[in-house]
């Protein structure tokens, strides 16, 4: 087992994905010009993100 103790993060999270998955990763990671896929995955899980923006000028008016 390596040495963490002198990592700024010295937890490791594992998680599996298909290989259509790891292809969208890697394209986003792409359009945006990151490399470190750890970074990247560490940044979207801490950060998140909403797949559908929630605009209300875009929803449909509600029935009085």
């Amino acid at each position: 087992m390596p040495d963490n103790r002198n990592r700024k993060r010295p937890i490791q999270v594992k998680f599996f994905v298909d290989e259509k998955e790891l292809s969208l990763i890697k394209a986003r990671m792409a359009q945006l010009g990151i490399e470190n896929m750890s970074a990247y995955l560490r940044q979207v899980a801490i950060d998140g993100y909403e797949e559908k923006p929630n605009l209300p000028e875009r929803r449909e008016p509600k029935n009085p």
